[in-house]
């Protein structure tokens, strides 16, 4: 009994030894193979294949491609959609300006005005017209009665022969006419077209409010055609 245990506790041990050997072994027969395996520089090694450089590259090409075309597929929509709107913001504002800017060059010049022409002096405080001395085409003094520019818009029909359309307007200013001296730097005046054109809203805007739509010459083609067509003098000449 007790030599089969001493057999057996033998036979343990030795099969033990032998496995803890195998492992040793083998160890040792990988780490002398690796040892003896050439290492290849890192310069001489392989590069990837084109596959794996140009598929990544290809793919974010793609991508931002998809990216671009659904940005101006919604961008274009959106911009048509909201440009006349602000265009005509801008127009809006543009006009305003110059409006603003009409009104006070009719005022006198001063160091707080100094956008002023002072039409107000010919033409009235309100400009609804005035008295001034003159001189007429032989030099003689006179009075002039320079016209109610309120109702400038309403032409012939409210005593502004020369005023059939909103051209007139600036024909006028810029040329003169009568006792009035041109303004217009091409004549020898003092405003340019910019300036002019800032009065002729100005006035276009007041006269409005005091003549008919129906028969606002600046505004109404049809009053203007109507004006043009009646029976007169030449509107055109001085």
């Amino acid at each position: 009994m007790i030599a089969s245990t001493n057999y057996a506790a033998v036979t343990l041990i030795a099969a033990g030894g032998a496995l803890i050997v195998g492992l040793i072994a083998v160890v040792a027969l990988r780490h002398r193979a690796r040892g003896t395996r050439a290492e290849i520089p890192a310069g001489m090694r392989p590069g990837p294949s084109d596959q794996a450089l140009e598929t990544p590259l290809l793919l974010k090409l793609q991508g931002w491609g998809v990216v671009l075309v659904t940005f101006f597929v919604l961008w274009f929509p959106v911009m048509w959609l909201l440009e006349p709107g602000t265009n005509l913001k801008q127009e809006q504002a543009l006009n305003s300006d110059s409006i603003a800017r009409g009104q006070l060059a009719t005022q006198p010049f001063s160091e707080e005005n100094g956008l002023g022409v002072g039409c107000v002096r010919c033409h009235g405080n309100e400009l609804q017209g005035g008295v001034i001395n003159a001189l007429d085409e032989q030099g003689n003094p006179i009075l002039a009665y320079p016209p109610n520019l309120t109702t400038v818009c309403g032409g012939p029909k409210f005593g502004h022969a020369a005023i059939y359309t909103i051209d007139d307007i600036f024909q006028v200013i810029s040329e003169g006419r009568g006792a009035m001296p041109s303004w217009s730097i091409r004549y020898a005046g003092a405003l340019d077209d910019q300036q002019i054109n800032d009065l002729v809203l100005y006035l276009v805007q007041l006269s409005s409010q005091n003549v008919p739509f129906e028969d606002n010459v600046c505004l109404n083609k049809a009053a203007s055609d109507a004006a043009l067509a009646t029976p007169g003098p030449d509107p055109r000449a001085p």
